[in-house]
């Protein structure tokens, strides 16, 4: 695991809450975290990888359809004897025709899949930046035997809260605020 150090701010939370360099460790990764989900999901990427899995179903769907109609039964057909021409040039068996074209058909839906639950999940649960990290700060704490608590008491945000928003700062997410925090860091409900 590649060492990161966090930015002042974020090690002066993270410290308040539990004074040891693994901590610090533990929540610099988790910056990281957030800050590769942010940009997944604010920034031009989260374009660019749905376009990317729309072209990889697409593609995955037609040479899917292609390595099917080459097994198909007529023996007169280009793509069968294209196919024949490729397994012995590979020395391939039919086995392995057959699984390379169910690994297609699964990864051309599990592509279709990935999209809609990026639309579905950006509409439902608002951002995911937040919630990823939250469970990753959950795990944290549970390995440092650190209390869990989501609450904001007289406008007090609890240990976690502020850690998340810190984190959420450090990773460029200024938008951020206890009450936003608080709700991703409650248990998902389906």
């Amino acid at each position: 695991m590649q060492r990161r150090k966090p930015s002042k701010a974020l090690e002066k939370v993270a410290r308040e809450v539990c004074d040891s360099d693994e901590f610090v460790e533990h929540i610099a990764n988790i910056s990281a975290l957030y800050r590769r989900e942010h940009d997944l999901e604010a920034g031009p990427r989260r374009a660019a990888v749905r376009q990317s899995l729309k072209a990889f179903e697409r593609h995955a769907t037609a040479l899917g359809d292609w390595l099917k109609s080459a097994q198909s039964g007529s023996a007169s057909k280009p793509e069968r004897d294209a196919l024949a021409s490729i397994g012995k040039s590979m020395r391939g068996s039919q086995h392995e025709v057959d699984s390379a074209a169910d690994w297609l058909a699964r990864a051309s839906a599990a592509a279709t899949q990935t999209v809609a639950a990026m639309k579905s999940d950006q509409k439902k649960n608002g951002r995911v930046a937040p919630r990823t990290a939250a469970e990753a700060l959950r795990a944290t704490f549970e390995h440092h035997r650190l209390k869990w608590t989501t609450s904001i008491v007289r406008g007090e945000p609890s240990p976690a809260i502020r850690l998340l928003c810190a984190i959420a700062r450090s990773a460029g997410d200024s938008e951020l605020t206890a009450p936003d925090a608080r709700v991703a860091m409650r248990p998902k409900t389906t």
